[in-house]
C-alpha cells in the first residue's frame, strides 16, 4: 500500500485558481426544495439493492445517524442538495430509516454512543462480513486492488489476539523541583 504523506493533498488556495464550477457542489443544487430531495433519497432507499446495502450496515453495528450523514453528504458533494436542505433532511431521513430497519427485522444502533459497546459478538460479526466481502474480492481477481489489501490489513489486524499481556516498566522517580514532597 503506498504511502501518503502530507505533500499529497491540494495547495492551500488551489481552489481559487482552478477553473470554476469543476465540482458538482459548485453549480446549482439538483434539489432546491427539501420536499423533492426527500422524495429522491425515498425513491434511492425502494431500491432493494441500495436497501439491502444499508441494512447490511445497520445491521454491523453502524449506527443510524452516521448512515444517514454518509448518505446526506455524499448528495452534497454530488450537487443532489445543498448543506442547509441536508439538515433539513436529517431527522426526517433517521426516522425513515429506522421504521425500514424496523420493518425488516434488523436490530440498530441509533447514535455513535450505542455504537461504543464493544460487545464480542458484535465484533465478530464485523470481523466474519469483512472476511466474507474480502474472499469475494480476491475471488474475483482484484488482488491488486488497493482497496483489498486494506481490508487484508484490517482482516489481519482483527483476527490477531491483541490480549498478550503487555509488560509493565515501573515508572521512574521523578527528580528535579517535582520529585520534593511537600
Amino acid at each position: 500500500m503506498a504511502a501518503i504523506t502530507l505533500f499529497d493533498g491540494p495547495i492551500p488556495g488551489q481552489s481559487l485558481t482552478d477553473e470554476p464550477k469543476n465540482g458538482p457542489w459548485e453549480s446549482p443544487p439538483m434539489y432546491a426544495d427539501p420536499m423533492d430531495a426527500l422524495e429522491y433519497y425515498l425513491k434511492k432507499l425502494g431500491d432493494e439493492d441500495a436497501q439491502g446495502e444499508v441494512l447490511t450496515m445497520l445491521d454491523l453495528g453502524i449506527p443510524v445517524s452516521v448512515v444517514v450523514d454518509s448518505m446526506l453528504s455524499s448528495g452534497i458533494m454530488d450537487g443532489i442538495h445543498s448543506v442547509d436542505v441536508k439538515l433539513l433532511l436529517k431527522p426526517l431521513m433517521i426516522i425513515n430509516l429506522t421504521a425500514v430497519a424496523d420493518a425488516a427485522g434488523v436490530d440498530y444502533k441509533n447514535t455513535m454512543d450505542d455504537y461504543r459497546d464493544k460487545g464480542a459478538e458484535a465484533k465478530k460479526k464485523r470481523m466474519e462480513y469483512l472476511a466474507a466481502k474480502l474472499q469475494s474480492k480476491l475471488a474475483q481477481g482484484k488482488k491488486n486492488d488497493p482497496g483489498v489489501e486494506m481490508q487484508e490489513d484490517v482482516v489481519e489486524e482483527l483476527t490477531t489476539d491483541n490480549t498478550e499481556e503487555t509488560m509493565t516498566e515501573e515508572a521512574p522517580a521523578p527528580t528535579g523541583l517535582m520529585a520534593k514532597e511537600v
